[in-house]
Protein backbone atom coordinates (compact mmCIF):
# COMPACT_ATOMS: atom_id res chain seq x y z
CA UNK A 1 0.00 0.00 0.00
CA UNK A 2 1.62 3.56 -0.71
CA UNK A 3 0.03 6.58 0.73
CA UNK A 4 1.68 10.17 -0.63
CA UNK A 5 1.21 13.28 1.41
CA UNK A 6 2.28 16.83 -0.73
CA UNK A 7 0.28 19.35 -1.42
CA UNK A 8 -2.98 17.85 0.30
CA UNK A 9 -1.84 19.33 3.63
CA UNK A 10 -2.32 22.86 2.70
CA UNK A 11 -5.94 22.60 2.31
CA UNK A 12 -6.84 22.07 5.41
CA UNK A 13 -4.14 24.57 6.66
CA UNK A 14 -6.21 27.40 4.91
CA UNK A 15 -9.20 26.73 6.23
CA UNK A 16 -11.25 29.25 8.40
CA UNK A 17 -10.67 28.79 12.28
CA UNK A 18 -14.30 30.64 12.76
CA UNK A 19 -15.99 27.70 13.86
CA UNK A 20 -13.56 26.67 16.39
CA UNK A 21 -14.83 29.64 18.34
CA UNK A 22 -17.05 29.40 20.89
CA UNK A 23 -19.89 32.27 22.44
CA UNK A 24 -18.30 33.37 25.71
CA UNK A 25 -22.62 34.05 26.75
CA UNK A 26 -23.85 37.22 27.80
CA UNK A 27 -22.74 38.71 30.90
CA UNK A 28 -25.23 39.06 33.95
CA UNK A 29 -26.64 42.41 32.72
CA UNK A 30 -27.47 40.39 29.28
CA UNK A 31 -24.54 42.19 27.19
CA UNK A 32 -22.38 40.35 25.81
CA UNK A 33 -18.47 40.38 27.23
CA UNK A 34 -15.85 40.67 25.03
CA UNK A 35 -14.29 37.44 23.25
CA UNK A 36 -11.07 36.56 24.45
CA UNK A 37 -8.65 35.48 22.44
CA UNK A 38 -7.64 31.93 22.05
CA UNK A 39 -4.30 30.71 22.22
CA UNK A 40 -3.55 27.61 20.18
CA UNK A 41 -1.15 25.72 22.51
CA UNK A 42 0.31 24.31 19.65
CA UNK A 43 0.27 26.72 16.65
CA UNK A 44 1.30 23.67 13.93
CA UNK A 45 -2.06 21.62 15.44
CA UNK A 46 -4.30 22.60 11.72
CA UNK A 47 -0.75 21.17 9.30
CA UNK A 48 -0.63 18.46 11.77
CA UNK A 49 -4.11 17.49 11.50
CA UNK A 50 -4.28 18.21 7.60
CA UNK A 51 -1.55 15.58 7.47
CA UNK A 52 -2.57 13.03 9.91
CA UNK A 53 -6.35 13.28 8.03
CA UNK A 54 -4.72 12.98 4.26
CA UNK A 55 -1.74 9.83 5.96
CA UNK A 56 -4.61 7.93 7.11
CA UNK A 57 -6.85 7.33 4.39
CA UNK A 58 -7.55 3.78 3.90
CA UNK A 59 -4.19 2.67 6.34
CA UNK A 60 -4.65 -0.20 8.79
CA UNK A 61 -4.83 0.81 12.65
CA UNK A 62 -2.24 -1.12 13.72
CA UNK A 63 -0.22 1.75 11.28
CA UNK A 64 -2.03 4.51 13.00
CA UNK A 65 0.26 5.47 15.45
CA UNK A 66 3.57 5.84 13.75
CA UNK A 67 1.54 7.45 10.96
CA UNK A 68 0.65 10.11 13.71
CA UNK A 69 3.85 10.56 15.03
CA UNK A 70 5.97 11.06 11.51
CA UNK A 71 3.20 14.04 10.17
CA UNK A 72 3.70 15.78 13.95
CA UNK A 73 7.31 15.52 14.29
CA UNK A 74 7.52 16.21 10.48
CA UNK A 75 5.85 19.31 10.95
CA UNK A 76 7.30 20.30 14.17
CA UNK A 77 10.91 20.13 13.15
CA UNK A 78 10.14 21.53 9.26
CA UNK A 79 11.30 18.70 7.60
CA UNK A 80 10.91 18.67 4.05
CA UNK A 81 10.59 15.01 2.91
CA UNK A 82 10.05 11.82 4.82
CA UNK A 83 9.74 8.29 3.77
CA UNK A 84 8.89 5.15 5.86
CA UNK A 85 8.27 1.57 4.87
CA UNK A 86 7.32 -1.71 6.16
CA UNK A 87 7.93 -5.15 5.18
CA UNK A 88 6.85 -8.26 6.04
CA UNK A 89 7.47 -12.04 4.35
CA UNK A 90 5.16 -12.59 1.96
CA UNK A 91 3.30 -9.65 2.34
CA UNK A 92 2.52 -6.13 0.00
CA UNK A 93 4.63 -3.89 1.64
CA UNK A 94 3.55 -0.42 3.40
CA UNK A 95 4.40 3.06 2.62
CA UNK A 96 4.03 6.31 3.08
CA UNK A 97 5.66 9.65 1.67
CA UNK A 98 5.27 13.01 3.47
CA UNK A 99 6.11 16.02 1.41
CA UNK A 100 8.67 16.87 -1.34
CA UNK A 101 12.08 15.86 -2.59
CA UNK A 102 13.60 19.25 -2.28
CA UNK A 103 12.76 22.15 -0.37
CA UNK A 104 10.90 25.16 -2.84
CA UNK A 105 10.48 22.51 -5.40
CA UNK A 106 7.61 20.49 -6.27
CA UNK A 107 8.62 17.26 -6.68
CA UNK A 108 6.89 14.89 -4.14
CA UNK A 109 8.73 12.02 -1.96
CA UNK A 110 7.24 8.70 -4.35
CA UNK A 111 8.26 5.15 -3.21
CA UNK A 112 11.81 5.11 -5.76
CA UNK A 113 12.93 8.07 -3.99
CA UNK A 114 16.50 7.69 -2.58
CA UNK A 115 17.74 8.94 0.26
CA UNK A 116 21.64 9.07 2.07
CA UNK A 117 21.35 6.25 4.21
CA UNK A 118 24.35 7.94 6.90
CA UNK A 119 25.60 5.78 8.88
CA UNK A 120 23.44 3.03 8.06
CA UNK A 121 25.44 2.22 4.92
CA UNK A 122 28.10 0.15 7.84
CA UNK A 123 25.34 -2.50 7.67
CA UNK A 124 25.87 -2.84 3.88
CA UNK A 125 29.41 -2.79 4.38
CA UNK A 126 29.00 -5.51 6.58
CA UNK A 127 27.23 -7.90 4.92
CA UNK A 128 29.31 -7.28 2.18
CA UNK A 129 32.42 -8.01 4.62
CA UNK A 130 30.85 -11.58 5.90
CA UNK A 131 29.88 -12.70 2.42
CA UNK A 132 33.77 -12.14 1.39
CA UNK A 133 34.53 -14.23 4.44
CA UNK A 134 32.18 -16.71 3.95
CA UNK A 135 34.03 -16.90 0.44
CA UNK A 136 37.48 -17.17 2.19
CA UNK A 137 38.51 -13.82 0.28
CA UNK A 138 39.47 -12.34 3.63
CA UNK A 139 39.09 -13.36 7.28
CA UNK A 140 37.59 -11.73 10.56
CA UNK A 141 41.63 -12.42 11.99
CA UNK A 142 42.75 -10.35 8.93
CA UNK A 143 45.00 -6.90 9.66
CA UNK A 144 44.34 -3.81 8.05
CA UNK A 145 48.13 -3.43 7.64
CA UNK A 146 47.83 0.64 6.70
CA UNK A 147 51.16 2.71 6.82
CA UNK A 148 51.69 4.44 10.20
CA UNK A 149 47.83 2.69 11.20
CA UNK A 150 47.56 0.35 14.16
CA UNK A 151 46.91 -2.90 12.54
CA UNK A 152 43.17 -3.96 14.15
CA UNK A 153 41.49 -6.84 12.71
CA UNK A 154 39.40 -7.03 10.54
CA UNK A 155 36.29 -8.42 13.17
CA UNK A 156 37.30 -5.59 15.36
CA UNK A 157 36.72 -2.88 12.84
CA UNK A 158 33.43 -4.10 12.04
CA UNK A 159 32.42 -4.06 15.72
CA UNK A 160 33.40 -0.60 16.36
CA UNK A 161 36.77 -2.03 18.97
CA UNK A 162 39.25 -1.15 16.87
CA UNK A 163 40.63 1.63 19.17
CA UNK A 164 40.81 3.74 16.00
CA UNK A 165 39.70 7.60 16.29
CA UNK A 166 38.22 9.89 14.20
CA UNK A 167 40.44 11.40 11.06
CA UNK A 168 41.32 14.94 12.14
CA UNK A 169 39.52 17.03 9.33
CA UNK A 170 42.44 19.43 9.10
CA UNK A 171 45.26 16.68 9.04
CA UNK A 172 42.70 15.92 5.65
CA UNK A 173 42.83 19.40 4.41
CA UNK A 174 46.78 19.51 4.96
CA UNK A 175 47.17 16.32 3.04
CA UNK A 176 45.30 17.37 0.57
CA UNK A 177 42.64 14.17 0.96
CA UNK A 178 44.83 11.71 1.46
CA UNK A 179 43.03 9.76 4.03
CA UNK A 180 45.06 6.91 5.10
CA UNK A 181 47.94 9.11 6.09
CA UNK A 182 45.52 11.71 7.94
CA UNK A 183 44.26 8.48 10.08
CA UNK A 184 47.87 7.61 10.84
CA UNK A 185 48.23 11.51 12.56
CA UNK A 186 45.23 11.25 14.45
CA UNK A 187 44.74 10.23 17.95
CA UNK A 188 43.34 6.83 18.64
CA UNK A 189 40.28 6.63 20.65
CA UNK A 190 41.08 4.33 22.93
CA UNK A 191 42.61 0.52 23.61
CA UNK A 192 41.92 -2.13 21.31
CA UNK A 193 38.48 -3.46 22.37
CA UNK A 194 37.20 -1.11 23.97
CA UNK A 195 34.00 0.36 22.09
CA UNK A 196 34.31 3.71 20.03
CA UNK A 197 32.23 4.72 17.21
CA UNK A 198 34.50 4.96 14.33
CA UNK A 199 33.70 6.19 11.04
CA UNK A 200 37.38 5.99 9.71
CA UNK A 201 37.56 2.19 10.80
CA UNK A 202 35.17 1.41 8.10
CA UNK A 203 36.53 3.22 5.67
CA UNK A 204 39.52 1.39 6.56
CA UNK A 205 37.31 -2.02 6.14
CA UNK A 206 36.53 -0.78 2.47
CA UNK A 207 39.71 -0.42 1.74
CA UNK A 208 40.62 -3.91 2.67
CA UNK A 209 37.91 -5.23 0.42
CA UNK A 210 38.88 -3.67 -2.51
CA UNK A 211 42.47 -4.77 -1.86
CA UNK A 212 40.89 -8.99 -1.81
CA UNK A 213 38.72 -8.26 -4.28
CA UNK A 214 40.03 -5.87 -6.54
CA UNK A 215 36.71 -4.38 -7.33
CA UNK A 216 35.76 -0.67 -5.88
CA UNK A 217 33.26 -0.41 -2.85
CA UNK A 218 30.64 0.92 -5.74
CA UNK A 219 30.65 -2.53 -7.51
CA UNK A 220 30.81 -4.36 -4.81
CA UNK A 221 27.51 -3.22 -2.95
CA UNK A 222 26.06 -3.47 -6.81
CA UNK A 223 26.93 -7.01 -7.06
CA UNK A 224 26.96 -8.60 -3.99
CA UNK A 225 23.69 -6.79 -2.44
CA UNK A 226 21.41 -5.02 -4.52
CA UNK A 227 21.50 -7.67 -7.59
CA UNK A 228 20.74 -10.76 -5.79
CA UNK A 229 18.24 -9.12 -3.77
CA UNK A 230 16.46 -6.82 -7.20
CA UNK A 231 17.57 -3.54 -5.18
CA UNK A 232 16.88 -1.19 -8.06
CA UNK A 233 17.67 1.99 -5.95
CA UNK A 234 20.00 1.26 -3.72
CA UNK A 235 23.33 3.31 -5.49
CA UNK A 236 27.01 4.53 -4.04
CA UNK A 237 27.78 6.88 -6.96
CA UNK A 238 25.23 10.29 -6.18
CA UNK A 239 25.99 11.22 -9.52
CA UNK A 240 23.84 8.45 -11.01
CA UNK A 241 20.87 8.75 -8.07
CA UNK A 242 18.51 10.04 -10.71
CA UNK A 243 15.47 10.09 -8.00
CA UNK A 244 17.59 11.24 -5.32
CA UNK A 245 16.19 13.74 -2.63
CA UNK A 246 17.68 16.61 -1.70
CA UNK A 247 19.63 17.06 1.92
CA UNK A 248 18.82 19.72 4.31
CA UNK A 249 20.33 20.99 7.61
CA UNK A 250 18.21 20.95 10.69
CA UNK A 251 20.29 24.33 11.73
CA UNK A 252 19.42 25.90 8.53
CA UNK A 253 16.16 27.70 9.21
CA UNK A 254 15.69 28.20 5.69
CA UNK A 255 16.71 24.55 4.67
CA UNK A 256 18.31 25.61 1.62
CA UNK A 257 18.49 22.45 -0.40
CA UNK A 258 21.69 20.54 -1.18
CA UNK A 259 21.62 18.27 -3.64
CA UNK A 260 23.61 14.65 -3.46
CA UNK A 261 25.89 15.08 -6.57
CA UNK A 262 27.10 18.15 -4.98
CA UNK A 263 27.28 17.52 -1.26
CA UNK A 264 30.64 16.84 -0.97
CA UNK A 265 32.23 19.19 -3.10
CA UNK A 266 33.88 20.75 -0.04
CA UNK A 267 36.07 17.74 0.59
CA UNK A 268 39.88 17.60 -0.76
CA UNK A 269 39.99 14.65 -3.07
CA UNK A 270 38.67 11.79 -3.81
CA UNK A 271 35.57 11.30 -1.03
CA UNK A 272 34.86 7.97 -1.84
CA UNK A 273 36.80 6.55 0.91
CA UNK A 274 34.07 7.87 3.15
CA UNK A 275 31.69 5.28 1.18
CA UNK A 276 31.95 2.17 3.38
CA UNK A 277 31.14 4.14 6.59
CA UNK A 278 28.54 6.47 5.08
CA UNK A 279 27.52 6.69 1.03
CA UNK A 280 25.00 4.38 0.33
CA UNK A 281 21.29 6.20 -1.74
CA UNK A 282 18.25 4.35 -1.98
CA UNK A 283 14.59 4.03 -1.45
CA UNK A 284 13.41 3.09 2.01
CA UNK A 285 11.45 -0.10 1.11
CA UNK A 286 14.69 -1.30 -0.81
CA UNK A 287 16.33 -0.60 2.70
CA UNK A 288 13.47 -2.26 4.41
CA UNK A 289 14.19 -5.28 1.75
CA UNK A 290 17.44 -5.38 2.83
CA UNK A 291 17.43 -5.57 6.29
CA UNK A 292 15.05 -8.42 6.04
CA UNK A 293 17.54 -10.35 3.93
CA UNK A 294 20.27 -10.02 6.23
CA UNK A 295 21.20 -14.00 7.79
CA UNK A 296 19.30 -15.30 4.92
CA UNK A 297 20.79 -17.42 1.99
CA UNK A 298 20.76 -14.30 -0.57
CA UNK A 299 23.14 -12.92 1.69
CA UNK A 300 25.60 -15.56 2.35
CA UNK A 301 27.73 -15.51 5.19
CA UNK A 302 25.23 -12.52 6.85
CA UNK A 303 23.55 -14.61 9.82
CA UNK A 304 27.00 -13.76 12.01
CA UNK A 305 25.73 -10.63 11.82
CA UNK A 306 22.70 -11.85 14.15
CA UNK A 307 25.00 -13.22 16.70
CA UNK A 308 24.74 -9.94 19.11
CA UNK A 309 28.42 -8.94 20.44
CA UNK A 310 29.75 -6.93 22.84
CA UNK A 311 27.57 -5.15 25.34
CA UNK A 312 27.51 -1.00 24.68
CA UNK A 313 28.40 1.27 27.00
CA UNK A 314 26.00 3.18 28.68
CA UNK A 315 26.65 6.58 27.24
CA UNK A 316 26.14 4.72 24.41
CA UNK A 317 22.91 3.04 24.32
CA UNK A 318 19.42 4.89 23.26
CA UNK A 319 17.23 4.11 26.23
CA UNK A 320 20.06 3.36 29.07
CA UNK A 321 17.19 3.24 31.94
CA UNK A 322 14.97 0.70 30.13
CA UNK A 323 17.05 -1.76 30.77
CA UNK A 324 17.29 -3.76 27.10
CA UNK A 325 20.82 -5.38 26.84
CA UNK A 326 22.14 -2.89 23.88
CA UNK A 327 24.96 -4.60 21.94
CA UNK A 328 26.90 -3.77 18.84
CA UNK A 329 28.33 -6.84 16.93
CA UNK A 330 29.09 -7.03 13.09
CA UNK A 331 27.58 -3.74 11.51
CA UNK A 332 24.35 -4.02 13.44
CA UNK A 333 23.31 -2.64 16.75
CA UNK A 334 21.01 -5.10 18.75
CA UNK A 335 18.72 -4.66 21.72
CA UNK A 336 15.39 -6.64 23.70
CA UNK A 337 12.09 -5.74 22.78
CA UNK A 338 9.47 -6.26 25.57
CA UNK A 339 8.68 -9.65 24.57
CA UNK A 340 11.80 -10.82 24.95
CA UNK A 341 12.47 -10.56 21.18
CA UNK A 342 15.69 -9.46 19.68
CA UNK A 343 15.47 -6.26 17.50
CA UNK A 344 18.34 -5.30 15.33
CA UNK A 345 18.76 -2.31 13.64
CA UNK A 346 21.18 0.44 12.62
CA UNK A 347 20.80 4.23 12.78
CA UNK A 348 22.76 7.84 10.92
CA UNK A 349 22.64 10.83 10.36
CA UNK A 350 24.72 13.30 8.43
CA UNK A 351 23.62 16.60 9.71
CA UNK A 352 21.68 16.72 5.97
CA UNK A 353 19.50 13.19 6.23
CA UNK A 354 18.34 11.54 8.70
CA UNK A 355 18.03 7.25 8.30
CA UNK A 356 16.34 4.39 10.90
CA UNK A 357 16.57 0.87 10.06
CA UNK A 358 15.00 -1.72 12.40
CA UNK A 359 13.91 -5.17 11.99
CA UNK A 360 13.16 -8.65 13.82
CA UNK A 361 14.39 -11.54 11.39
CA UNK A 362 11.54 -13.51 10.16
CA UNK A 363 9.00 -11.03 11.25
CA UNK A 364 9.47 -7.18 10.28
CA UNK A 365 11.72 -4.63 8.82
CA UNK A 366 11.35 -1.03 9.17
CA UNK A 367 12.64 2.00 7.79
CA UNK A 368 12.23 5.81 8.45
CA UNK A 369 14.19 8.12 5.90
CA UNK A 370 14.26 11.80 6.05
CA UNK A 371 15.40 14.41 3.74
CA UNK A 372 16.98 16.57 7.32
CA UNK A 373 19.46 15.58 9.68
CA UNK A 374 16.17 16.27 12.51
CA UNK A 375 16.15 13.74 15.26
CA UNK A 376 12.46 11.25 15.01
CA UNK A 377 12.35 10.15 18.74
CA UNK A 378 8.50 9.87 18.83
CA UNK A 379 8.46 8.31 15.52
CA UNK A 380 11.36 5.58 16.34
CA UNK A 381 9.41 4.93 19.66
CA UNK A 382 6.15 4.39 17.57
CA UNK A 383 8.34 1.94 14.87
CA UNK A 384 9.74 -0.31 18.26
CA UNK A 385 6.60 -0.40 19.56
CA UNK A 386 5.14 -1.59 15.85
CA UNK A 387 8.18 -3.73 15.64
CA UNK A 388 7.17 -5.85 18.67
CA UNK A 389 3.83 -6.41 17.49
CA UNK A 390 2.62 -10.16 16.90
Amino acid sequence: MRRSIAALILITACQSQADERRDVGRSSAGERSSPKPEVDPDPDATRKRACIDAALVGVEPRFHTLVRSLCAESVERDIPGLALAVVEPGAAPFELQLGVRCAGEPTTIDATTQFRFGSVSKTVTAALTLGLVEEGRVSLTSSADAPGVPDPTLAALLSHRSGLGEIEPAQLVSLDGAWLAALARSEAAGAPGEYHYSNAGYAVIGAMLTTATEQDYRTLVGERVAAPLGLASFRVDAKQASAAACGHLEHDPDRHPIRVAEDLEFMPGDPSWMDPAGGVLGSATDLAQFGLALGGSQLPGTAAMLERGGPLPPAHTRSPSQHRDERYGYGLRSWTLADGTTAYGHSGNNGAFASELMFVPGRRAIVLLANCGAKLPASVAAAEHLLAAR
